[in-house]
């Protein structure tokens, strides 16, 4: 029985290319082919009046990568963006989304606005987004922040879960229209009637040789690499008329049920396409043939909204809130693909460190220097976000493109790390030349430290220090007015020598002695700094007391922790008494997936580090920290053999631990480094909670979310149900009284097993093969070794106990203060008139996390930006150091808006918010005077 699709009157037929930047190939082979398409495309819309637009993905770093090779074609796309007849945006890139920071989704949207609006367009309502993994769950409060109320993404959405059309709710009951598409998604069209009309076939995939006057062309020598294609370099255009109306038909009978409008939404496009010489003619005949059962037009996504918002009943349309990770029930092309958050971990972890070096250091720090009277390092910002930016585009940053696609981001990655270095160590010493000398004299030294987050905190942290040797220092103590006595532990202390380099003279030779030593810094101001004296001592540190208890014991205030003969550690709360056994140990399992998907081997053999014999030693021993180190080998198979069972063959992995406890800390810190020479393999570290409970808990984009642990019956789906998930900064199981979380830097996959002792495990390796899947008829498996992850991998996590749940712990500010550590600098006397200490602002509550500071796009001041990622609404104080003369409620897009929701209460230095559940607020200050 045929489906009933009476209801469809109009077909909006949507011509567009989905635009890969690097993926099969790398960005400049692949520009080659931008080129081509968007000559092309240009010409056609030059030459067609009857060609109404063209829509060039949802991203816009194709125009400059377009205009840098083509400055003589700009003034052709600037009018045709103007016309709205060549359509680009809203986003600067489309991203993976969970592999990336969440300001770095409301950059790329600030960018990507900034790009189309250079080039004469317009970003216009609607988000197309039809590239990542799954869809963070705060997205339609970003998106309306940016006049984005429509939203068109088919990954993550299921279609039992709603037909075409539905509304999506952020977590804190932000609404926009979204659209799953069709049965064949973005490419329905294109398939079923573009290509059974200009190719004669619809799904077949077969190219025949010497059917057509095409010229294919591939090299074919020593020098030309494993994956050449053949390309076509002389298209032939042909056109079978007889064929289209029932191409329409069929189109319609296979999809329009899954429409609840009477407008049917054809897109035209594919990877890597191109506008076709004959579309609007093929358009027009369809008109004519089908005109009169529907009305046929070429249009883009605002023209299909705008039609389609006039049918919708929208009190009836179905309303999902929060992420969407579903997995494929029915259907086929929308899978949901969840391991890309896994592939590829050294790329998460290169841009979390870029990530964090632009936006919590080097703009927070820059916007204090600023308010003290340096100029804002605007222009060196805009660099190292392009930088960050150009690597999220889906296939590169999910990490599933070859070798030298990757080895072109981690180029990247270092540039935008340098530069938020750079603006960093630049802020700090412009703070520390404005400084106070007086107290001083010239031949002194001071430290400076600088607190990036808003809180007041303590911390222990390593000094390295390069001391004059004429004063003859074997040590050195430090002083501050509010921090006068600094306990300290001896690390290291010998003589040297150090370069001084300056732009008036040649580099100068200063001798030295160099001092390592750990010191706890109690209290420092939120977002400021404070200054110590270095007071040189005639003789060398002699730490007193140790945590070390036994040789592989150690304790704390708060926790005992002993690392047993495997290397998996014990760990006992002091304050509830509650212990836990065997936590950190490796499990490993086969690989046959690639990176957007793991596949176990059909005969899998799964291997535990438990009982695995290791040298257990201490090596670090003092009152501040103490660190103690098991070392092991850890046997897993060599690769998967022959595909259905692991390779017989034994490789071994060595493996280091390091476990340091902090005095104070309520977590132990782990450094894991293992040498992988295995391929092929799901490598974990797993921690046995014996937690009860049902949910895992773990914060996202602006959120923080709670997950069921029991997977669904997937036995009947088109995709089969994992139970991994994505966490930006920790992951957490708690069963009311006792909790345990894992706070990783840039690991983004954690796990957790209904099994007898309720494991929570998080993912470090997920070695597999690179099988590009550009068809679903032929995957390309290519020798490149680096999605294996070869060689020395080091993570770095922390493991935290705790009471209560992680609102009660903290979470997001025990993970921010990890990721975050302080910065110090030693250096001369100041020149200047500023204070010893100083904060440019404290918040005062801890449920409330500081995304962003940074100078508004325009110059005019500075955005703060927060969230709530509680179920309640929330109340803090903002106590600034400078005094802000105005404050004002604005949008992601740093639109100014009167927002009764987010209160505002300004007296003098205090500013007293109120932010709702779950809710994104962004503020412009401008910025007064130092406070007295």
């Amino acid at each position: 029985m045929k489906p009933d699709t009476s209801h469809i009157k109009q077909i909006k037929v949507v011509s567009n290319t989905h635009w890969d930047r690097e993926f099969r190939r790398s960005f400049e082979r692949t520009r080659r082919n931008l080129l081509t398409m968007l000559d092309t495309t240009l010409d056609i819309l030059a030459a067609d009046p009857d060609y109404a637009s063209f829509t060039l993905d949802g991203h816009s770093i194709l125009l400059e990568d377009y205009v840098e090779m083509r400055p003589e074609r700009r003034g052709q796309l600037e009018q045709l963006m103007q016309e709205g007849r060549l359509i680009a945006g809203p986003y600067y890139t489309l991203a993976e989304e969970f592999s990336i920071s969440h300001e770095a989704l409301v950059r790329n949207l600030i960018l990507g606005r900034s790009v189309v609006e250079k080039f004469g367009g317009k970003t216009g309502t609607v988000a197309y987004t039809p590239s990542s993994w799954g869809q963070t769950g705060q997205l339609p409060q970003i998106l309306q922040d940016f006049g984005l109320d429509k939203m068109m993404f088919y990954r993550g959405i299921s279609h039992h879960e709603a037909d075409a059309e539905w509304i999506w709710s952020a977590p804190d009951g932000t609404q926009v229209l979204a659209s799953r598409f069709g049965l064949y998604a973005r490419y329905n069209w294109y398939y079923q009637v573009h290509r059974a009309v200009t190719r004669g076939t619809v799904f077949d995939k077969t190219y025949q040789w010497g059917k057509e006057n095409d010229l294919p062309f591939r090299l074919s020598d020593a020098l030309s690499g494993e994956d050449q294609a053949y390309e076509i370099k002389s298209p032939v255009v042909q056109y079978d008329k007889e064929k289209l109306k029932q191409a329409v038909e069929d189109m319609i009978e296979r999809e329009g049920r899954h429409f609840t409008t009477e407008v049917f939404l054809a897109m035209h496009g594919h990877d890597i396409s191109v506008a076709h010489p004959l579309e609007s003619q093929i358009i027009a005949d369809a008109q004519e043939l089908l005109g009169d059962k529907y009305n046929i037009e070429q249009t883009d996504l605002e023209g299909f909204w705008n039609e389609a918002q006039k049918h919708l009943d929208r009190e009836h349309l179905p309303v999902l809130t929060g992420e969407r990770r579903s997995y494929l029930k029915e259907g086929m092309w929308t899978f949901l693909f969840p391991g890309t958050i896994s592939a590829r971990t050294y790329l998460k972890q290169m841009d979390f460190l870029a990530s964090n070096a632009l936006v919590y250091y080097a703009e927070p720090l820059a916007s204090l220097a600023s308010a003290l009277g340096s100029a804002y390092p605007a222009g060196y910002m805009e660099r190292g976000w392009r930088y960050l930016l150009s690597n999220h585009t889906h296939d590169a940053n999910g990490g599933c493109a070859p070798d030298n696609v990757c080895a072109d981001m981690e180029y990247r990655y270092r540039k935008a790390g340098d530069i938020g270095d750079i603006v960093t160590e630049d802020a700090m010493a412009y703070i520390a030349s404005q400084l106070s000398p007086k107290g001083m004299e010239q031949d002194e030294m001071q430290l400076v430290v600088y607190n990036p987050l808003p809180m007041e905190r303590n911390a222990v942290v390593l000094l390295d220090l390069e001391v004059p040797r004429v004063n003859g220092a074997l040590s050195v103590s430090l002083s501050s007015a509010l921090d006068p006595l600094v306990e300290r532990q001896a690390i290291a202390s010998g003589n040297s020598s150090v370069f001084v380099d300056s732009i008036w003279d040649v580099p100068t030779i200063l001798e030295s002695r160099r001092i390592r030593l750990l010191a706890s810094l109690t209290r420092l101001p939120g977002l400021g700094y404070r200054t110590y004296r270095i007071v040189p001592e005639a003789r060398e540190l002699r730490s007193s007391g140790t945590l070390i208890t036994g040789p592989d014991t150690m304790e704390n205030e708060f926790l005992k922790v002993q690392v047993n003969p495997d290397g998996t550690l014990d760990l006992h709360n002091k304050t509830t008494g509650r212990s836990y056994s065997s936590l950190n140990y490796l499990s490993d399992q086969g690989e046959n997936g690639n990176a957007w998907k793991h596949v176990s081997p059909l005969h899998d053999r799964k291997y535990s580090s438990l009982g695995v014999p290791s040298q257990v030693a201490v090596t670090v021993s003092g009152p501040l920290s103490s660190t103690i180190e098991a070392e092991y080998e850890f046997a897993v198979p060599a690769d998967y053999g022959d595909g259905e069972s692991r390779s017989r063959v034994m490789a071994k992995l060595p493996v280091k631990v390091a476990y340091t406890l902090e005095k104070g800390a309520k977590h132990v810190l782990v450094k894991l480094t293992v040498d992988n020479r295995a391929k092929d393999h799901w490598l974990r570290a797993n921690f046995p909670t014996g937690l009860r409970t049902g949910v895992t808990w773990a914060d996202s984009h602006y959120d923080v979310l709670s997950r069921p642990i029991p997977l669904p019956d997937s036995t009947d789906w088109a995709e089969r149900a994992e139970g991994t998930h994505p966490l930006r900064t920790f992951a957490d199981m708690t069963d009311g009284r006792d909790g345990l979380a894992v706070l990783p830097k840039g690991i983004y996959e954690y796990e957790a097993f209904e099994d007898e002792h309720s494991t929570l495990a998080l993912t470090l390796i997920r070695a597999c093969r690179i099988k590009l899947a550009v068809s679903e008829e032929k995957l390309t498996e290519l020798p490149d070794q680096g999605i294996q992850c070869p060689g020395l991998q080091s993570f770095e996590y922390a493991i935290h106990v705790h009471e209560g749940d992680w609102q009660e712990a903290d979470l997001l500010a025990q993970a921010a203060q990890l990721y975050t550590p302080v910065r110090i600098a030693a250096s001369g006397r100041g020149q200047g008139a500023l204070p010893a200490e100083a904060s440019f602002f404290t918040l005062n509550n801890p449920a409330l996390h500081v995304s962003c500071v940074k100078q508004a796009e325009d110059g005019s001041g500075t955005i703060l930006r927060l969230f709530n990622g509680s179920d309640t609404e929330q109340k803090a104080d903002i106590t600034f150091g400078i005094a802000p003369e105005q404050v004002q409620c604005c949008r992601m897009d740093e639109t100014l808006l009167d927002e009764p929701e987010l209160q505002l209460q300004l007296a003098a230095n205090l500013l007293t918010v109120t932010i709702p559940a779950k809710k994104i607020a962004s503020y412009k200050i401008s910025m007064g005077v130092w406070a007295k």
